[in-house]
């Protein structure tokens, strides 16, 4: 159940992301919660926030990845991280990148909040590892759910 009242994300993709991200909030201390979003800032998956601050996030990491990626068009290889720093704590944003081969897939970023006392070395190699392990597949019928706006 999220703090809003509702229940996780509707399709089972959706529902098991979720529960994937809940569980790499758990692994890191100083973390509050964890989202996947597409691209272009659509929420996919997202651990225990309101659902209104779900989609705000997703739009606000994508308009950073974008950003990000304008800024290096010119110069080989990819964005792996950015990181905002502020007194109330971080903001950790990673798109998968190499991990996954569907150009929509690797579109994705996902995002971590997290309290002044996250360790920024463990969240990103957490983030990263994350990344390799989930099932692009998965990511692919979130997206879906997310663009046909059945998924809650």
């Amino acid at each position: 159940m999220h703090s809003d009242g509702t229940s996780p994300t509707g399709t089972p993709a959706q529902q098991q992301l979720s529960a994937l991200l809940s569980d790499l909030v758990a692994r890191m201390p100083g973390t509050e919660h964890a989202l996947l979003a597409s691209g272009d800032g659509l929420r996919m998956a997202f651990t225990d926030m309101p659902i209104d601050d779900a989609d705000g996030l997703a739009a606000v990491i994508a308009g950073f990845v974008s950003c990000a990626r304008q800024q290096f068009r010119n110069y080989a290889g990819r964005t792996r991280q950015i990181v905002v720093e502020h007194d109330g704590g971080y903001l950790f944003v990673m798109s998968p990148g190499n991990h996954f081969k569907d150009e929509d897939a690797a579109r994705s970023v996902l995002a971590v909040v997290g309290t002044p006392a996250a360790q920024p070395g463990q969240v990103g190699h957490e983030m990263e590892q994350f990344l390799g392990r989930v099932d692009e597949h998965l990511v692919l019928d979130a997206r879906v759910t997310a663009f046909s706006g059945s998924g809650r």
